[in-house]
């Protein structure tokens, strides 16, 4: 019967964890590799609870494992244990948030609800939140009809994304921040209620770490501009209805009043933010 290798137990890896610390270079080493190998099967089950791998709970455990306090803890292998549960909890609750890991544990207790995203949703054609005209305006009947050309729901998404790309915004910003507004548009049934919301709850451009003022902008661009003599325009449809009833990415990556206004609201990219 084979020993079991001697990280498994407190005193153990307290040794190895003091070892490598003194040789990080022993991190490609044989019994490094197999004690990432075992913390990829010890927090499998505890990675799946997270919709994530055991390979990402290994890296988790890795950054617990060179951590100062584990090496001299009592019982290394409840803080490693403790770390990566964290570590799991803070990166799945990332995912909901549309925001990094880190920012993430910061609000990991706060009262707010994941964003829904847009393409969740199944695809409804003459949908009323994209309304901008009431029925008994005159051109009630030529919009009735241009709106029944639906582009199918992840279409106009990833040509959303694509004409803030084309603006200069980062992919994963451009998809956080559309999928937040387009849960929100759902949600509430009319562009109007939902302008007003995301203006002035700190949502959006907290977890996309944006200015009230260009998160307004952006909003402006999306939903289009809330004053009545617009809501015939384009300027007053906004980037979705205009998506919705067909119009073509390109055409809309040629409007000055979108791109400027994008342009002028682009932040940077996730991951260089929290670098």
């Amino acid at each position: 019967m084979s020993t079991p290798p001697r990280f498994t137990h407190a005193s153990g890896l307290r040794r190895l964890l003091i070892e490598l610390h003194r040789c990080p270079d022993d991190w490609s080493g044989p019994e490094a590799r197999a004690l990432l190998g075992y913390c990829a099967d010890r927090y499998r089950a505890l990675a799946h609870k997270y919709g994530q791998s055991g390979e990402d709970a290994a890296t988790a455990a890795y950054e617990a494992l060179t951590a100062t306090a584990t090496r001299w803890a009592r019982d290394p292998w409840g803080v490693v244990t403790t770390a990566v549960q964290r570590t799991l909890q803070a990166e799945h609750r990332a995912h909901g948030l549309l925001c990094g890991a880190e920012r993430a544990r910061h609000l990991m207790h706060a009262p707010v609800h994941d964003v829904t995203r847009f393409a969740d949703y199944l695809p409804v054609e003459r949908d009323p939140a994209f309304q901008v005209i009431d029925a008994d305006d005159e051109d009630a009947t030529a919009t009735s009809d241009m709106t029944t050309r639906f582009v199918p729901t992840e279409e106009a998404l990833a040509d959303a994304v694509g004409v803030f790309v084309a603006c200069g915004w980062p992919e994963d910003v451009a998809r956080g921040a559309l999928d937040l507004i387009c849960s929100r548009l759902m949600e509430a049934g009319q562009r109007r209620r939902a302008f007003e919301y995301l203006r002035r709850h700190p949502e959006g451009w907290g977890h996309l770490d944006l200015s009230q003022e260009q998160w307004t902008r952006v909003l402006t661009v999306v939903l289009g501009a809330q004053h009545p003599d617009l809501a015939a325009t384009d300027l007053g449809r906004g980037l979705l209805w205009r998506l919705f009833v067909g119009q073509r990415r390109e055409e809309i990556s040629c409007d000055p009043a979108v791109t400027r206004a994008l342009a002028t609201a682009a932040p940077l990219s996730l991951e260089a933010r929290h670098a």
